[in-house]
């Protein structure tokens, strides 16, 4: 199944701000994303289809300088507070940046977040 980012951006957009990370992963999942990867320092998310495949790759604007300081029980705090929809993705992003967090992947399948650092090691999971 492919899926276009005018089907992603219609989701977000009905969704809002504060939309649990569990609805919008089931939504986007809904359309055919496996899983996807957001970059804080560049504000772009890849996303991935069957097998994979990158299947396109967008820039939201959102991007702030990652701090080389890395806090992985900060990093934890941030992303539980995003899952729950308690924060929205840009407060979440500078949060994510001070604290050291390069980036995140989430496996829809798995229903899991990888957060990670600038030298990719994982800093926090979390389940959704």
């Amino acid at each position: 199944m492919m899926f276009k980012l005018t089907e992603i951006d219609d989701v977000l957009t009905n969704l809002g701000d504060h939309a649990d990370f569990a609805t919008i992963a089931k939504k986007e999942a809904d359309l055919g994303v496996q899983h996807f990867q957001y970059n804080v320092e560049t504000g772009a998310t890849t996303y991935f289809g069957e097998n994979g495949y990158l299947v396109e790759r967008r820039t939201n604007g959102i991007e702030s300088v990652v701090q080389p300081e890395e806090d992985a029980a900060a990093v934890e705090k941030i992303a539980k507070q995003y899952v729950s929809g308690e924060m929205a993705l840009a407060d979440a992003v500078k949060h994510f940046a001070s604290a050291g967090c390069q980036a995140w992947t989430a496996n829809l399948k798995r229903q899991v977040i990888n957060f990670t650092g600038k030298e990719g090691k994982i800093m926090a999971t979390v389940s959704f």
